[in-house]
């Protein structure tokens, strides 16, 4: 498997669209060669893992494209069933592509990577001692997260949008003004609600699930009439699990809201590593091109101010 290896299919939103697949982009997707300092390559980092020789990686179940690809009908073996939607062993999608890009500065071949399914979102950055090396699901670097947990060097900076189902009088909104009196969803802990509430402050309480397939499903029902995710999920949600659905508009967000991270244990010995392999990877741009090969015309989709 290369860690860069994906299918290509493109999915239509609009003005906007995302690539959910390429082929390998770099020669790196094949060697393997540690881009980072000796310190922190594969051989030396002993036991900084939680299995010695073996990195140890975690993401939520499902796991949703753009963000992850591959089938897991096809891809999951007797030795590690039950990934839903997408398989992230695949290396496929956003997400995927950045965690073996990652790996690879570090060292690590693919057979010395290991993964972990998290059954809730918010379970990756609550206190205490965590079974993986390194989560990834789209988490947002925040102040009240890195009290319990470490945040690595931020690999992608995001914006959250508002989905739609067409015909329903959201779409024609401009300005948040405007979005304020409407019934918005949300899964709960992320930070699309703290978005919601701090910068939007809408007339009604948002309604929150327990994650962003119940508020998808809600947003088909028509119980609410407008959906906040981020920009990368946007165009999965409005593109393949919603009948009619329409990315309405994307979100001025701060800097800090912006910031996506690996998560690693509190004080975690392996953390400046793991951000010394993202800085690699964005210094030789291959974080750049697996992110270029995804994602298309995001800045097609208009901003709610």
């Amino acid at each position: 498997m290369t860690s860069l290896r994906q299918r290509v299919g493109v999915l239509a939103a609009g003005t906007a669209s995302v690539a959910l697949a390429a082929t390998p982009l770099t020669a790196l997707a094949d060697n393997h060669e540690a881009m980072v300092s000796e310190a922190c390559q594969a051989a030396n980092l002993g036991d900084m893992l939680k299995n010695p020789g073996r990195l140890t990686l975690s993401t939520d179940n499902p796991a949703f494209p753009p963000w992850w690809g591959g089938d897991p009908s096809v891809d999951d073996t007797a030795d590690d069933p039950g990934w839903e939607t997408s398989y992230p062993p695949s290396g496929e999608g956003l997400e995927g592509g950045v965690a073996y890009a990652m790996a690879h500065a570090l060292g690590f071949a693919d057979d010395q990577i290991d993964w972990l399914k998290n059954t809730e979102f918010t379970l990756a950055f609550q206190p205490g001692p965590k079974d993986f090396d390194v989560h990834l699901a789209q988490v947002a670097v925040r102040p009240d997260r890195a009290k319990n947990v470490d945040f690595s060097e931020p690999y992608f900076d995001l914006s959250q949008a508002l989905v739609a189902v067409e015909g329903n009088d959201i779409t024609s909104v401009t300005s948040i003004e405007e979005v304020k009196g409407f019934d918005l969803g949300v899964a709960v802990g992320t930070t699309a609600l703290q978005y919601i509430e701090e910068q939007i402050q809408p007339d009604t309480e948002p309604q929150v699930f327990n994650n962003n397939a119940d508020a998808v499903q809600a947003l088909q029902n028509g119980q609410i009439d407008g959906l906040v995710v981020d920009i990368g999920s946007s165009f999965y949600v409005s593109g393949v699990q919603v009948d009619g659905g329409v990315i309405v508009g994307q979100f001025p967000t701060s800097e800090q809201d912006e910031r996506v991270a690996f998560v690693l244990e509190k004080d975690s010995p392996l953390t400046a590593c793991i951000s010394e392999a993202v800085l690699a990877i964005k210094e030789s741009g291959e974080l750049q091109e697996i992110y270029d090969a995804l994602i298309t015309d995001a800045e097609g989709v208009p901003v709610i101010e």
